[in-house]
C-alpha cells in the first residue's frame, strides 16, 4: 500500500500555526492597551488660592461723633440755648481763702444759669432761702419759664472779688465784690416783651457771707451794700 506524501511547501499545518501566532500577538496587544491609564495633563500654571473664611475682616471706621450744640444767648426769637450747668471746681471745696473766692465765682455762675434757664434748684442747693438778693430769682424767674416765656439778659459781671477770711460772730466767712447786672427783659411765650428791668451802668458793692459745711460752702446771705465811693 502506497503511503500518502505530505507536501514540503507551505501548507495547511504551517498556516494554522501562523494563525495561532497572529491571534496570540493581537491578544497581547489588546491586553497591553487596556492596562494603560490615561491621566489628565498637569496644569503647571500658578493658581490663586481660594478665599477662606479665616481672612482678616476689613477695618471699620469709627462713627464720627456728633458735634456739640453751641451755646446761644436769649433774644426776642427765643430763650438761651444749650446752657451748661456750672461745675463746682475742686478748689471751691476747700476751707481756705482761695476756696471761698472760687466758690463765690461759682455762685454767680449759678445765678446766671438761673436767669437763662429758670432752673433755681442748683442755686437753692447752696443758698439759704433768706438770701436778700435771691427773692426775684426764686419767684418771678421760674414762673416766667413755667408759663412758656423766658428772660433775656440779666447776666451779672463780677469784679474785685476779695476776702479777709475772718470769722464773723456767726462763724461765717465774708467775701466782697463789685457787681454790675445787664438789662433784663421778660418775654411771654410769643416772645413779646412784657417787662424791662434796668441794669446797672456802674458797679455796686456786694457782700456775700458763707459757711463751710465740710463738703463745701453754703451762702447764708448776699446783699448789696452800696455804690462805689
Amino acid at each position: 500500500m502506497q503511503k500518502k506524501r505530505i507536501p514540503s511547501g507551505p501548507g495547511r499545518p504551517e498556516r494554522a500555526v501562523f494563525r495561532v501566532l497572529v491571534a496570540a500577538l493581537l491578544t497581547l496587544l489588546l491586553n497591553s492597551c487596556s492596562m494603560v491609564s490615561f491621566k489628565p495633563a498637569v496644569n503647571t500654571s500658578r493658581e490663586e488660592p481660594a478665599e477662606t473664611g479665616s481672612s482678616a475682616p476689613a477695618s471699620v471706621e469709627p462713627p464720627t461723633p456728633a458735634p456739640t450744640p453751641s451755646y446761644s444767648q436769649a433774644s426776642g426769637a427765643g430763650p438761651a440755648a444749650n446752657v451748661e450747668l456750672p461745675v463746682l471746681p475742686e478748689a471751691a471745696r476747700q476751707e481756705t481763702r482761695d476756696g471761698l473766692l472760687a466758690f463765690a465765682e461759682h455762685w454767680f455762675e449759678l445765678v446766671d444759669y438761673t436767669y437763662q434757664t429758670g432752673d433755681t434748684a442748683p442755686l437753692k442747693a447752696v443758698t439759704t432761702p433768706e438770701c436778700d438778693v435771691c427773692g426775684g430769682m426764686y419767684g418771678r424767674i421760674p414762673e416766667t419759664y413755667a408759663n412758656g416765656g423766658w428772660v433775656e439778659g440779666g447776666l451779672v459781671e463780677v469784679d474785685k472779688l476779695e476776702s479777709a477770711f475772718v470769722l464773723t460772730p456767726e462763724n461765717r466767712r465774708q467775701a466782697t465784690m463789685s457787681v454790675r447786672q445787664k438789662v433784663m427783659v421778660f418775654r411771654d411765650n410769643s416772645g413779646k416783651s412784657v417787662d424791662v428791668v434796668a441794669g446797672n451802668l456802674h458797679s455796686s458793692h456786694m457782700l456775700l457771707e458763707a459757711t463751710f459745711t465740710g463738703d463745701g460752702w453754703y451762702v447764708d446771705t448776699a446783699v448789696l451794700t452800696g455804690w462805689p465811693g
